[in-house]
């Protein structure tokens, strides 16, 4: 997936650019980790979002996590799935 080709993406349109940039951001810096590094990762970043108020609804969790299984490598599903599983989101 290009670095933000999925931001473009018609079904993301209403979301508010803040919420997409972080998105991108976490998308980026996660790319090298490995399995065990994801967790202590996104916990860092729940508690980053929380302190910039940057909130989703489950709409809006939903269609992200569609519009980057569509636009991503097999390597990038793994972790997407791994990451998923261990916050319970399938």
């Amino acid at each position: 997936m290009t670095e933000n080709s999925w931001m473009k993406d018609p079904s993301l349109a209403d979301i508010d650019s803040r919420k997409l940039d972080f998105m991108q951001k976490m998308f980026i810096e996660s790319k090298s980790l490995s399995k065990k590094e994801m967790m202590p990762f996104f916990m860092a970043l729940a508690m980053k979002s929380k302190k910039e108020n940057i909130q989703f609804t489950e709409d809006e969790t939903n269609r992200i996590i569609a519009v980057l299984k569509a636009n991503s490598t097999p390597e990038e599903l793994k972790k997407m799935d791994f990451v998923m599983k261990k916050w319970g989101k399938n």
